[in-house]
């Protein structure tokens, strides 16, 4: 597998975002998100994110970048990415445990004690860690896995109010597995809303699963927090 820098993941943007939304997410990261060395931040990750900054607002080198990027994104579902998944999802247990919201990364102060239902004050994202939902009662797990097929939107970015919609296969406490027309590299943090949960989800796994007529990607998401809008039912079978 390629080595590339995703310059569009660093900056937490999507491949079509426009300038003034680069713009906007750059100075964030820099300044409200303190990422800058004079207030405090990593050289080398600052370097990284201004690295990204100025080949994404060249429209040339942008340009010679996305074509690139696009020669390995068609070779991505021949690729297994698990390893890699795993040091993003070890990366965002850290911005968990450092009482951070998931998607955002804003602060919070809920501390240890976050309610099932908190949210993030900015992003509106679940704040409640997914690894607490394995309850076991009276020896008994929890946990029933499913199918079930509903929509679900996701997003890709805090600054960017776009979706995209994708469709469940496959779902569980743990995660669930979606059919998507965007491909979304493995190691991505992604929002994810519906009428049945909300959630904060990363990418583990993503596959080709084309047709005839269509395009599309099998994902793989497992979750780092969740929100249930109902707490049995569907999801959860009690074993008396």
């Amino acid at each position: 597998m390629s080595k590339q820098k995703n310059f569009y993941q660093i900056l937490h943007v999507q491949q079509d975002a426009p300038s003034e939304v680069i713009r906007s997410t750059y100075r964030t990261m820099m300044q409200k998100l303190k990422m800058h060395p004079d207030l405090g931040g990593n050289q080398e990750d600052a370097a990284l994110i201004n690295e990204a900054y100025s080949i994404l607002m060249d429209p040339g080198a942008r340009a010679q970048y996305d074509s690139s990027l696009s020669k390995v994104k068609n070779g991505a579902d021949q690729t297994d990415k698990k390893p890699a998944a795993q040091n993003h999802y070890q990366k965002a247990a850290k911005v968990i445990k450092d009482n951070q919201c998931a998607f955002c990364h804003l602060p919070h102060n809920h501390g240890q004690h976050i309610k099932s239902d908190s949210q993030c004050s900015r992003c509106k994202s679940a704040l409640f860690p997914a690894a607490k939902q394995n309850l076991e009662l009276n020896g008994n797990r929890l946990i029933n896995r499913v199918e079930k097929q509903w929509p679900v939107s996701l997003y890709m970015s805090w600054q960017d109010t776009r979706s995209y919609i994708v469709m469940t296969q496959d779902v569980s406490l743990n995660g669930l597995q979606v059919l998507s027309n965007t491909y979304v590299e493995n190691g991505v943090v992604l929002k994810l809303s519906s009428h049945m949960l909300d959630a904060v989800a990363i990418v583990v796994n993503s596959r080709a699963d084309h047709t005839i007529l269509r395009k599309r990607w099998r994902l793989g998401l497992e979750f780092l927090t969740l929100r249930f809008h109902q707490a049995q039912g569907t999801f959860v079978k009690i074993d008396a």
